[in-house]
């Protein structure tokens, strides 16, 4: 089995290679190559002719063609190749996604392939280098040129080179209608393309690009090295969009006119689901990379068939399984990465503890316990409104085996800046003891919960109560009480109404100040620990502009 990589627009090549000739359908041309690449490391190489179609030139190095013995194969399999391109590749692709730079040398729209003896493990590249090539190359009428394998040339199925070119032919379309787009991004739709046109059919490509994720704990979307793990990384990332948005969700998105491409996905994305942005959509990804099932949720699985067995092996951590054992990590991560962790071992009770320092943006964390027969749940840690949280996993070694964690940095904050995170595993007894801590621990987040759901409860009455009244102030400035007929008393009468029928059921807004009124700001008094007088004074009225 071959091992094939493809060379990434923004880091093919430095040198940007220009044909020496001045037309296309020359039966000989001298061009610069990559020695990075060819196979012999040559910087030049001298082609010829085979066949020429109706979009494309095949050009093949001469030292090469004279030596190989498979002509007529060869000739068949470029027939093929050609008919593919030009009655599905290409019309395909072009319609989604746009022309490519049309037309090439001396008005010559067709497209030129080069048969190159290149290293193993690359399949084809582009000529075009770095930005400032791109730009060069898009201004110019030199042709578009893509370098294929010629030692697989005739090896590979007439599948594998399909998927090949639709792969390099999507990288010559993102050149003409997107010079600026991300390395990432251009390499994701370019593994998309042949997968939409049904080119690996047997899944041989895809599983061999999931072979380096399974060991990835460790991932960075946007760190582009040009290995078998960033096409790996981009291969199940664009498939996974597809699977949950559908095959024309990432032409919208190239097409977006936004020139930041986490722009473009936020407000395609906003079209599906207004609450989904694309760090959501990322996490889920990566979730779906340790669970992978179907069951618990559509969201964190994958639909092909041939990644039904697909898992990520996380980071270990092994604690010790004697009460009272203790595990304490320090870790950073950078802006787009993520860390799938696991904690092995444990007894009776585990306390996992993390600590989110306040400049990490680490919005929340999922965690997904795993028990003895291999089933997983999934829960999560919110840390918008507090920075250290806990998860209590009972039954450790007796009933759970694992816990997995996946910290996250989303792509919205600088890039070069690390940011740190910690988290502490407790092993503790099961002891009635340990027991009430366990109980008083859940309690406290039981009534911080209540009182952030309070806080928000307050917010929208007072947004109800401006929105119902637009005569309303945001605040209230005056002393009210007993007795007064005001138009503030109306708005505190709304504002008490809101609350619910527990502070003021009788939801009555007449403007005057009576005995109902007074009762429902003495409930209101003693939900915010204040004096229950029923006059609406400056500690009430603090509290309630407090909340708004």
């Amino acid at each position: 089995m071959f091992s094939f990589k493809k060379l990434t627009i923004g880091l093919v090549l430095g040198l940007l290679i220009i044909p020496s000739f001045s037309f296309a359908w020359s039966q000989t041309a001298t061009l610069n190559v990559d020695p990075n690449y060819d196979l012999s490391g040559r910087n030049q190489i001298e082609t010829q002719l085979l066949k020429t179609t109706n979009k494309i030139y095949f050009y093949a190095d001469k030292d090469w063609y004279q030596t190989f013995s498979q002509k007529s194969e060869l000739d068949s399999k470029l027939y093929n190749l050609a008919s593919d391109f030009e009655y599905k590749i290409y019309p395909t692709l072009t319609n989604l996604l746009g022309s490519e730079d049309n037309p090439g040398v001396d008005n010559d729209s067709r497209i030129i392939i080069v048969l190159e003896p290149l290293k193993d493990n690359y399949g084809g590249y582009i000529q075009s280098g770095d930005e400032y090539s791109r730009t060069q190359y898009k201004n110019s009428n030199e042709g578009q040129i893509i370098y294929l394998n010629a030692n697989v040339i005739t090896k590979a199925d007439l599948n594998f080179l399909d998927y090949e070119l639709a792969h390099e032919f999507t990288h010559l379309i993102e050149i003409k209608q997107r010079p600026e787009i991300d390395t990432w991004f251009a390499e994701l739709l370019a593994e998309w393309a042949p997968n939409y046109l049904n080119y690996d059919l047997q899944g041989n490509i895809l599983k061999k690009r999931t072979q380096a994720m399974v060991y990835s704990a460790e991932l960075n979307l946007l760190d582009w090295k040009n290995n078998e793990l960033d096409y790996g990384k981009v291969k199940l990332l664009s498939l996974y969009l597809t699977e949950q948005f559908g095959n024309n969700f990432l032409p919208e998105v190239f097409k977006h006119p936004a020139k930041d491409v986490f722009i473009a996905f936020n407000e395609i994305l906003k079209g599906y689901n207004s609450a989904l942005t694309f760090n959501n959509v990322y996490l889920n990804w990566l979730i779906t990379n340790i669970i992978n099932d179907c069951q618990i949720k559509q969201e964190y699985c994958y639909q092909n068939q041939f990644l039904k067995d697909f898992h990520i092996i996380a980071y270990n951590y092994y604690l010790p399984m004697q009460y009272h054992s203790l595990m304490s990590i320090t870790d950073s991560l950078k802006t787009g990465t993520s860390k799938v962790q696991k904690l092995n071992g444990g007894k009776g009770i585990l306390d996992l503890q993390f600590t989110i320092p306040l400049e990490t943006p680490i919005q929340k964390i999922p965690y997904i316990i795993e028990d003895n027969t291999g089933r997983k749940t999934i829960g999560f840690l919110d840390f918008s409104s507090v920075n250290i949280q806990d998860i209590f996993v009972e039954k450790m070694s007796e009933q759970n085996i694992a816990v997995y964690f996946i910290p996250f940095i989303g792509f919205n904050n600088p890039s070069e800046k690390i940011y740190y995170y910690s988290w502490k595993a407790t092993n503790v007894d099961s002891n009635s003891q340990t027991e009430q801590k366990l109980i008083e621990k859940l309690q406290q987040q039981i009534e911080e919960l209540k009182r952030q759901l309070a806080q928000l409860q307050l917010q929208l009455a007072m947004q109800k109560t401006n929105q119902t009244n637009q005569s309303c102030s945001l605040v209230f400035s005056q002393d009210l009480y007993y007795g007064l007929t005001s138009l503030e008393v109306k708005c505190l009468q709304q504002f008490l109404a809101n609350l619910g029928n527990n502070i003021y059921p009788e939801k009555l807004i007449t403007g005057y100040y009576g005995s109902l009124t007074k009762a429902a700001v003495q409930r209101y008094q003693a939900l915010k620990g204040i004096i229950t007088t029923g006059y609406f004074g400056p500690l009430t009225r603090a509290a309630v502009n407090h909340n708004f």
